[in-house]
């Protein structure tokens, strides 16, 4: 994405938005026609329980990081097509989120995953940090905390003896 790809009303291009969301939408239905048809051939691809519990959270990893994309990509149409004001969109509810979950680190070594489902995870990461420019580029840098941090943040300033 460049700045070429943002129009004088500072949104993105209308053709570079559907292009960037038809292959965001070929990937998410890749993956939940891999991860429906997968399932049924894990049964003799012979995970070990650690390995099937890894492959749990990673296949949430990715299917939270399209989820995410998704929707950020929905309310682009929603602006591009008037439904939605550029400032509604700015809004921390309607930014792309996650960060953590969708971009951490993940050893693929860890555990036995199948190369396609690995193929998977990295494309969808990949997907995830495109979006997050576009992101930036569009409505400008945010500093949102995770909620989850957020509360353990106050559990551990909370006074135990009262």
């Amino acid at each position: 994405m460049t700045q070429q790809d943002i129009n004088e009303d500072g949104l993105l291009d209308p053709r570079f938005l559907e292009k960037s969301y038809r292959e965001a939408m070929e990937l998410t239905q890749a993956v939940a026609t891999y991860l429906e048809e997968g399932n049924e051939k894990l049964t003799g691809f012979n995970l070990e329980k650690p390995s099937e519990v890894h492959y749990a959270s990673e296949s949430m990893r990715v299917s939270t990081c399209l989820m995410q994309v998704m929707s950020w990509f929905l309310v682009q149409k929603g602006v591009a097509a008037g439904e939605i004001s550029r400032e509604e969109a700015a809004v921390a509810k309607f930014r792309l989120s996650a960060e953590d979950i969708c971009l951490a680190n993940v050893d693929t070594r860890k555990s036995n995953l199948p190369e396609p489902f690995i193929d998977f995870l990295e494309k969808s990461q990949n997907l995830y940090r495109q979006v997050a420019r576009m992101d930036r580029m569009v409505y400008g840098a945010q500093d949102i905390e995770n909620p989850v941090h957020q509360m353990f943040s106050r559990l551990e300033n909370k006074d135990i003896s009262e």
